[in-house]
């Protein structure tokens, strides 16, 4: 089975994962007033070396990063690891909030070096605070 996907314009292979990632991404254009044209998927991340593509990414009205987005599979329990994993990716992009989701349970952390350790959220940033 395969799903159109909007962003890449094309047809993507429907697995467990992309469609979580679908699910989610149309949830924040509809119900939260994300632009769709703001949100990258499956782009490159990482400098030399094993170079990794990240989930998904909403950008600023400026252009750079708010909110860097990680997917996994409904049976696929979000745990440390998964965290460890965006907050690799965030290194090279520097999104301010991080969101992993299975589609079951969605954590967003709100990012600030200054003040300390990350602070989870409990909603969606809105589109007015970016």
């Amino acid at each position: 089975m395969e799903v159109w996907d909007v962003w890449r314009q094309r047809w993507i292979g429907l697995s467990p994962e992309e469609y979580v990632r679908q699910q989610f991404l149309h949830w924040l254009v509809s119900d939260f007033a994300y632009p769709k044209g703001r949100i990258q998927v499956e782009k490159k991340v990482g400098g030399a070396g094993k170079a990794r593509r990240f989930d998904a990414l909403v950008l600023s009205k400026l252009g750079t990063a708010f909110m860097l987005l990680e997917f996994k599979a409904p049976d696929v329990k979000i745990n440390p690891e998964v965290f460890h994993q965006i907050a690799h990716y965030n290194r090279h992009i520097s999104a301010p909030y991080l969101a992993v989701s299975n589609g079951m349970e969605t954590y967003i952390a709100r990012l600030n070096p200054e003040l300390g350790p990350p602070v989870f959220c409990a909603e969606i940033p809105r589109l007015d605070s970016f």
